[in-house]
């Protein structure tokens, strides 16, 4: 029995190979899979079955924290919980999406470069800013963005709660500063379980990651940051950014303000054309049921620009 469940590791470890592009952990799997096959040969042997058992069992294990911690941390594979991380490749569109704000300085800039440039985004906004600065998410509901749900504290922890509180306390603080009951959710860091994936669906809502990202956060270098964002795009792409810092208001985001306009010129020359995430995945963007409050009016296409143009919102805003 020991014999069998080894040798059904290996080809396990092996397709855990092919769900991973980390260097450390595909490292680690091809060892993993070399002391699979070393403990298979040596429980074979009667001599050797005691200390092999022992080597067998911790392998094993070791597989599968390991895929435990893929299926976790990627933003693309659905098999630890459901998600969407790009559509269909025959597409000529593409999502921007916009995590961690909103942010006192980066938001509203880069909704202007946006309408600029006669597109929308989507914005996963943090809970706990919303509540801080509920003007600003009003401001992009009201001009035509798409607000999303990034968790209410965007910290490391609470997505191990197997009950994940935190995406009911976005909810009701986006519903109820904002008016507006987002449909779509991503997880923070993209960490998630197949708990979380339940609570997600049990509100009715899509969790949804990412096909393109380029460590926006640590980047200084607005040009070098575009050209690996452009690198990665394909048609069909759910583009991975951040106008905030794990909610906290006030960070520098300069190199995106920087590297967007690039992005947006390099998607045009290449056939993309941006879009909210509700029209790249043909879902509806709002959900009922997360507040009383009555809802913000805002556009249901991503083409178009809003009845009122962002410069009037930013103005709004600044007269808090």
């Amino acid at each position: 029995m020991r014999w069998l469940l080894t040798i059904m590791t290996v080809p396990v470890a092996a397709w855990l190979l092919t769900q991973t592009a980390e260097p450390v952990l595909r490292l680690a799997l091809v060892t993993l899979v070399l002391e699979l096959v070393v403990a298979a040969v040596a429980l074979r042997s009667p001599d050797r079955q005691r200390s092999a058992s022992v080597v067998a069992v911790l392998t094993v294990a070791a597989v599968a924290l390991t895929g435990s911690w893929i299926g976790a941390n990627s933003a693309e594979v659905t098999w630890f919980g459901s998600q969407v991380g790009h559509v269909g490749r025959d597409r000529r569109e593409v999502a921007l999406t916009f995590d961690d704000g909103p942010n006192v300085s980066a938001t509203l800039a880069i909704a202007r470069i946006l309408e600029a440039h006669h597109t929308k985004g989507t914005f996963f906004s943090v809970g706990k800013a919303v509540n801080r600065r509920p003007d600003i998410t009003r401001a992009l509901a009201a001009d035509g963005h798409l607000i999303g749900n990034h968790s209410y504290h965007h910290d490391s922890t609470h997505w191990l709660d197997p009950r994940y509180l935190e995406l009911g306390k976005a909810q009701r603080a986006i519903g109820d500063r904002v008016g507006v009951c987002p449909a779509f959710f991503r997880a923070p860091h993209g960490q998630h379980t197949p708990f979380m994936a339940a609570v997600v669906r049990h509100h009715h809502m899509v969790m949804v990651g990412w096909d393109v990202s380029s460590s926006d956060w640590s980047s200084h270098d607005a040009a070098a940051l575009a050209r690996r964002i452009l690198a990665r795009s394909r048609g069909g792409s759910i583009i991975d950014l951040h106008d905030g810092l794990d909610g906290k208001r006030t960070v520098d985001r300069t190199v995106l303000l920087g590297a967007l306009p690039l992005i947006l010129d390099g998607l045009e020359a290449r056939g993309l054309r941006p879009v909210r995430l509700d029209v790249l995945l043909r879902r509806p963007g709002y959900v009922a049921g997360c507040t009383a409050r009555r809802r913000v009016q805002t556009r249901a296409a991503a083409n178009g620009m809003a009845p009122r143009s962002m410069a009037a919102s930013v103005r709004l805003v600044r007269d808090r």
